[in-house]
């Protein structure tokens, strides 16, 4: 068959029956017919190099997304706009904001209504669920179905469903692993020299005997760089969505909380949370954590100067770290994997009200999560300047290139959309695609996966809680203030705040979708 021929008369056939559709419907705007007509012919490019037909006119877009900026991020989009001229006849300003500056500015510009098409969101910043109870973002699901059919394709149905909010979806879900595990990443040459025993690490408790070995006899290292990860190892289900609030409940046949009953609880009065912040004071006092509870690790991991660290995993990350370090990583992981509402919801992009062309801005996304060449264009930079291909899916950084400060890259790229369709550094190995696809399903679904907490009706309470939060719970997490004087009194300004009220109320909501869930099984 001529292939050339077929588009070409399939595209005038589609070119008539616009035509005629517009004449019938009186050519309402010519915007609309534009992007019907669009919708109809644009094909993804795996190479970057065919042209795409469009009669769009040209649109602007702003999108603020969650990353640390590159040095030559400018130069990266120059190429990125050349392309999507083509593509989409689009020209797309994207506002890369490290996490501080993110969480400060985002929030008002939300509030503000100021112009932006385009926003990361998730259950842990800028929150996906927050956003939506306050009208923030738009419903998507039209545009979805006219603009987003690969999308809706390639992304699984359960990270679809976790989107949900009153039947509706306001966020495109990242395409990367499903739900959480945590581990801890260690200096290889370290634990060879002293013979540790990682394999016998099961729990963050485990740590402390090399913790203790690596101070007595690499004074100049930090044993670890922070603990927060390892208290996020220990498995509940988050009934708010946000990993902060209170409001838990047990998971799996072995609770970590020793409970009898199965209602929502604040985790942050049981024992077990006494117990590891009790822990983490000990810790520090020994020298273990750094003193300060706002350290950032990243410029003594560069530099060899901390021994351990404990992250959220993802299959194979070990490698990338190690290319990216200079130097060799041994890691283990700690406690079972597990999906909850808030994974699925761990990274999003949503349209804001405010945005100027919803239209172009979904089919920027279509084109960011299923065409290979804009999505690492995006993640690894410029081939040939910033990395050379080593094999159709590993890339090296480029000769000139300091793999320890690369002018551009962002590893395996997990905040740029569908790492299914990315290149990844030449360490990790062929079944890379394969070991995240075995990791998605050998996490535990939370008991409550696909409940969304309507935050609104305790709004007030969430304000007064989260200042708690963040006056009092990375000292305590971190060990830098002593629990025995400091834990009571975060308790009792979680009282003042009105933390019972949201707990009655999360457990409200959450007998309600219960039994909206039982009602629908029998039926079916």
């Amino acid at each position: 068959m001529n292939h050339s021929r077929y588009r070409y008369h399939r595209m005038l056939l589609l070119l008539v029956v616009s035509v005629l559709l517009c004449i019938g419907a009186g050519c309402r705007q010519q915007d609309q017919k534009d992007v019907t007509l669009y919708s109809a012919t644009s094909q993804s490019s795996q190479t970057g190099q065919e042209t795409t037909q469009s009669n769009l006119p040209p649109a602007e877009l702003v999108f603020y997304n969650y990353a640390n900026p590159m040095p030559d991020q400018d130069k990266v989009m120059d190429e990125v706009n050349k392309y999507l001229k083509r593509k989409i006849n689009a020209n797309i300003r994207i506002i890369t904001l490290n996490p501080t500056e993110f969480e400060a500015k985002i929030p008002a510009i939300l509030a503000s209504g100021q112009p932006a098409d385009l926003v990361f969101t998730s259950s842990w910043t800028n929150n996906y669920l927050a956003n939506v109870s306050r009208g923030a973002f738009l419903p998507l699901d039209h545009l979805l179905k006219q603009y987003g059919v690969g999308m809706q394709k390639s992304i699984p149905a359960i990270l679809w469903k976790g989107m949900l909010v009153d039947n509706q979806t306001y966020a495109v879900p990242l395409n990367k692993e499903i739900g959480h595990q945590y581990g801890v990443l260690m200096r290889k040459d370290i634990v060879d020299k002293y013979h540790l025993k990682i394999d016998r690490i099961q729990t963050w408790e485990d740590l402390e005997p090399l913790l203790q070995i690596v101070h007595q006899h690499e004074p100049q290292l930090r044993p670890l760089d922070t603990p927060e990860m390892l208290y996020r190892s220990i498995p509940m289900n988050h009934i708010a969505g946000d990993w902060y609030l209170p409001g838990a409940i047990n998971i799996g046949e072995s609770p970590a909380f020793k409970r009898d009953d199965h209602q929502v609880f604040n985790q942050y009065a049981t024992p077990e949370f006494k117990h590891f912040v009790e822990t983490m004071y000990r810790w520090n006092q020994a020298g273990y954590l750094p003193k300060d509870p706002m350290y950032e690790a990243e410029g003594d991991w560069k530099t060899g100067k901390i021994f351990a660290g404990a992250l959220s995993y993802a299959p194979n990350y070990v490698y990338e770290r190690s290319s990216q370090l200079g130097y060799d990583l041994d890691y283990v992981n700690i406690g079972q994997g597990v999906i909850e509402t808030g994974d699925v919801q761990s990274g999003a992009f949503a349209i804001p009200r405010s945005s100027k062309q919803p239209e172009r801005a979904m089919m920027f996304l279509e084109l960011l999560y299923t065409d290979p060449y804009l999505a690492n264009l995006l993640k690894h930079g410029i081939e040939g300047v910033h990395y050379i291909k080593v094999d159709d899916k590993h890339i090296e950084p480029a000769p000139g290139m300091d793999p320890l400060n690369p002018k551009y890259d962002y590893g395996y790229g997990w905040m740029w959309g569908n790492i299914f369709i990315s290149y990844f550094d030449k360490s990790y190995p062929q079944d890379t695609y394969e070991q995240y696809e075995a990791f998605n399903s050998g996490n535990i679904p939370a008991p409550a996966l696909g409940f969304n907490m309507n935050i609104a009706p305790v709004s007030t309470e969430v304000a007064a809680i989260n200042n708690v939060l963040a006056e009092y719970y990375r000292p305590l997490i971190n060990g830098t203030v002593d629990p025995e004087k400091v834990l009571p009194v975060f308790l009792q300004k979680l009282q003042i705040a009105g933390v019972e009220t949201l707990i009655a109320e999360e457990q409200k909501q959450l007998n309600l979708w219960k039994a909206a869930q039982s009602s629908a099984s029998s039926i079916q």
